[in-house]
């Protein structure tokens, strides 16, 4: 009996662990912590996007599918104005044609579900229910949205073990984005403001976020390469590099220059 129940148990999460593969909404590789004002930024420049649509199909009326971008986390504890940069790269892992990557960034509010519990994925019984028919997946650029996960037994896969990790919606609240060249690239949805530069490159930043836990979707903002890329399981993928700053207040810095200076002025009268 504990032979065939390690072997389901196995078994159990291999199936969950391969499912998972690039598939789920994850953080790993891809969190960058508590953000510290005046540190230098976070770069992470090891990531690919499979597609260089996934941030503009998101854009349109029938959604998006979470698959074709990277989420990134990041952890503020105060109020904090924060940078956000997505640049493509020639990373070796990508198999995608170099100079194509067109970059788009969306912000939200939000934390998805980590273990123990199971990852969210658009195609989960939540996920489903919690959108319209329609839409090609949960995915939203421009507005609030939710993703939901499957439930889980303990981190083992093991149903016998009796801890089960019920279902649950995780909610992402819109704060901004920002996108990378112009209509010409990510496509003629209203009221979307392109960096006006189709360079690969865009950078943002949205000021005074409240305490919390944050999570950033970068994906391609090509909108007609959705029409001519491979898919859906053999999308070409595409390097990016990403990185995060905490944006000094001016006020802050001020503050630390004149403590510097009365600091320097005292050490002299000693002297």
């Amino acid at each position: 009996m504990k032979v065939s129940r390690l072997v389901l148990a196995a078994a159990l999460a291999v199936l969950i662990n391969g499912a998972n593969a690039f598939a789920h909404l994850t953080y790993g590789g891809r969190n960058f912590g508590t953000l510290v004002e005046g540190a230098p930024a976070i770069v992470n420049s090891s990531q690919t996007l499979s597609s260089s649509f996934g941030w503009a199909d998101a854009t349109d009326a029938d959604w998006g599918d979470s698959h074709r971008g990277r989420f990134f986390l990041f952890t503020v504890t105060r109020t904090t104005s924060v940078s956000i940069t997505a640049q493509r790269n020639t990373n070796a892992a990508a198999t995608g044609a170099t100079g194509v990557l067109l970059t788009g960034i969306s912000l939200f509010s939000g934390l998805g579900t980590v273990a123990p519990e199971q990852p969210g994925h658009d195609g989960s019984d939540l996920s489903i229910a919690s959108r319209p028919g329609t839409t090609e997946g949960s995915f939203r650029a421009l507005s609030n949205w939710s993703l939901g996960n499957d439930p889980a037994y303990n981190t083992a896969g093991d149903p016998l073990s009796g801890i089960l990790y019920p279902a649950r919606l995780a909610n992402f609240t819109f704060v901004g984005y920002a996108v990378d060249g112009t209509s010409a690239n990510f496509g003629s949805e209203s009221g979307i403001v392109g960096d006006g530069v189709a360079d690969g490159f865009v950078n943002a930043s949205f000021a005074d976020l409240p305490a919390g836990d944050y999570s950033v979707f970068v994906g391609g903002a090509n909108y007609g390469a959705q029409l001519t890329e491979p898919g859906p399981t053999s999308f070409p993928t595409y390097g990016v590099s990403v990185s995060i700053a905490a944006i000094p207040e001016n006020g802050t810095y001020s503050l630390g220059m004149g403590a510097t200076a009365l600091g320097a002025m005292l050490l002299r009268r000693r002297k």
